[in-house]
């Protein structure tokens, strides 16, 4: 369950609004992101829940609520592990904005969040051998580490075109 509020500007809960995700599962990541752009005016919210699903929610700057703006459909077969997601530090919504996701289906996923089409992944890495909980990319996006249950660490390394 997501909760959002809005205060007045003495510091009053002015305003509250609750969404549920899903029922039964908790929420195992959230992450925030600003827009400076003029095709995603709206601060986004990045949401894993245990029940096989990352969530990308919209949040309505003028009443502080938010809304589900897509929701992906990932591989958790126990929902019992703290699966993590990031955003894609450089993002273009020319060239497709990005999130990416370990699995317990021992792969990571990237999603574009701004695609129409059904397809989830836009790329999959496989090279660990237990579900992948932790994801992380450096400030330009030519390394990213992930990380999985049995402590193993892989870093990952963008091609030069």
């Amino acid at each position: 369950m997501i909760t959002s509020i809005l205060c007045d500007n003495v510091g009053r809960l002015s305003k509250g609004k609750r969404l549920v995700l899903s029922q039964d599962s908790p929420i195992t990541c959230l992450s925030w992101r600003s827009w400076i752009s003029r095709e995603a005016r709206d601060p986004t919210l990045l949401v894993n829940i245990a029940a096989n699903a990352v969530c990308i929610l919209k949040v309505l700057d003028k009443d502080g609520t938010v809304q589900l703006k897509r929701k992906f459909n990932i591989n958790h077969k126990s929902g019992k592990y703290l699966v993590r997601s990031t955003f894609c530090p450089i993002m273009s919504f020319r060239e497709g904005a990005c999130v990416v996701t370990g699995s317990e289906d021992s792969c990571v996923y990237f999603l574009d969040i701004q695609s129409k089409e059904q397809r989830n992944a836009v790329n999959k890495l496989q090279g660990h051998a237990c579900p992948v909980l932790g994801v992380s990319f450096n400030y330009d996006e030519s390394l990213l580490a992930t990380s999985d249950h049995q402590g193993l660490l892989i870093l990952w390394s963008r091609e030069k075109h």
